[in-house]
């Protein structure tokens, strides 16, 4: 039986808060650039499935940075128009590692 459930907004916010207390200044002033207030974006990862939505938290023209609750990590993607991620990641990158990884 699966007992998987979406993260709330509640829990994500405090996920998020406790990750970016965890960036050093450097790193906080590189990713503040990008960074936007959370908004949902789509995501498809199977046709069974069906829709579900992603935390998004930065954004740069039309990549964003976005935080996956099934693979429970921080995952980088093009969104058409309409906000639906275009290339679902695999990454479990906490955001410290997001920011290393795609804006240093």
């Amino acid at each position: 039986m699966n007992d998987w459930r979406p993260i709330s907004d509640k829990a994500f916010t405090e996920l998020f808060d406790a990750q970016y207390a965890e960036l050093d200044q450097e790193q906080k002033s590189i990713f503040d650039v990008v960074r936007v207030p959370f908004w949902k974006a789509s995501i498809r990862r199977s046709e069974m499935m069906g829709d579900e939505s992603v935390f998004v938290v930065a954004q740069k023209d039309n990549w964003v940075l976005y935080f996956d609750d099934v693979e429970y990590g921080f995952n980088m993607s093009a969104v058409d128009v309409t906000g639906k991620i275009l290339q679902r990641g695999g990454d479990q990158c906490t955001l410290k590692e997001a920011v290393a990884k795609w804006f240093a």
